[in-house]
């Protein structure tokens, strides 16, 4: 039996991933498992397997820049699989899109890989009439987030 994952471990390997997804690298991909499952905001049904969604998602993901801010993460070791659960903001352009998170990730032969990722929209955030800027809108969701991370959030 392989040894049990290490929070720390985890933490680095997510990094890396999103990094690749912020950049539109073409390692992104090489992140999963090729027996993944996918539940993405534009499939109506489970992608299964990464050849499925890497036709359905390269074309638009290369070489595109975006910014991802991850919001509240929580990551649960079991043995050598953790789950990791988040918020998500992605930016692309002029249009953000608001998330929940998660991934299943497992030490595989050649390292960590994720083998299940699911994201589900939130209702977007509205700007008040006042006119604050979205960016003032992340900063405020940013610093609740921060506070949170300090205190715990509810269960």
């Amino acid at each position: 039996m392989a040894d049990p994952l290490k929070q720390e471990e985890v933490t680095a390997f997510l990094k890396k991933w999103v990094s690749a997804y912020e950049t539109g690298d073409k390692s992104f991909f090489d992140f999963f498992t090729r027996d993944a499952s996918f539940f993405s905001v534009s499939s109506p049904t489970r992608i299964d397997g990464l050849e499925e969604f890497r036709r359905g998602f390269e074309e638009q993901f290369l070489g595109q820049k975006r910014r991802s801010q991850i919001l509240s993460p929580e990551i649960r070791v079991a043995g050598d699989a953790a789950i990791a659960s988040y918020h998500n903001r992605v930016s692309v352009g002029g249009a953000t899109a608001n998330m929940r998170a998660t991934v299943v990730v497992v030490r595989g032969q050649g390292g960590l890989q994720i083998a299940h990722l699911h994201n589900s929209p939130l209702a977007s955030v509205g700007v008040p009439a006042s006119g604050r800027s979205p960016d003032s809108v992340t900063l405020l969701e940013e610093r609740v987030a921060t506070a949170a991370a300090a205190v715990g959030t509810p269960k």
